[in-house]
């Protein structure tokens, strides 16, 4: 995605565009992996952005509330993840071994969701799987 596109996402949220909303935002829009607000910060810091621990954590806080990042909670993780809200439902795939996530991009339940509205009266809001495993480069090892 184009950086004036990040532009416009921070103006269209009623956010102001700072460096750290754009630099967080095109690290997690660019990265293939979910990051910790640590992490954040150390990928910052490599790309020479120097930012505190506590200011990743209100701008992250801040884009997750306008809905520019997910934040993501997995029961095996004790520190909240980061994602770039690509607007698509998606679950994770998550190694036992080396902790490695990988978003899987189609939901195998759709169908049995809408099933059970339908049969529930339930008003479903929405879901979360993960699949635990052992990914194939551990596998290997």
């Amino acid at each position: 995605m184009q950086k004036e596109n990040f532009i416009d996402k921070i103006l269209n949220a009623g956010l102001k565009n700072t460096k750290y909303r754009l630099s967080i935002i095109e690290l997690l829009s660019e990265s293939k992996e979910l990051l910790t607000a640590y992490n954040i910060r150390e990928e910052l810091l490599k790309k020479k952005i120097k930012i505190n621990l506590s200011t990743v954590y209100r701008t992250v806080d801040k884009l997750v509330e306008t809905k520019i990042l997910n934040r993501i909670n997995l029961e095996n993780e004790k520190n909240a993840m980061y994602e770039y809200n690509r607007e698509k439902h998606h679950h994770f795939l998550i190694c036992e071994n080396c902790n490695k996530i990988v978003p899987i991009y189609s939901c195998p339940i759709d169908k049995y969701e809408l099933e059970l509205e339908e049969k529930s009266g339930f008003q479903i809001k929405g879901h979360k799987i993960e699949f635990y495993g052992i990914c194939e480069d551990c596998q290997k090892a």
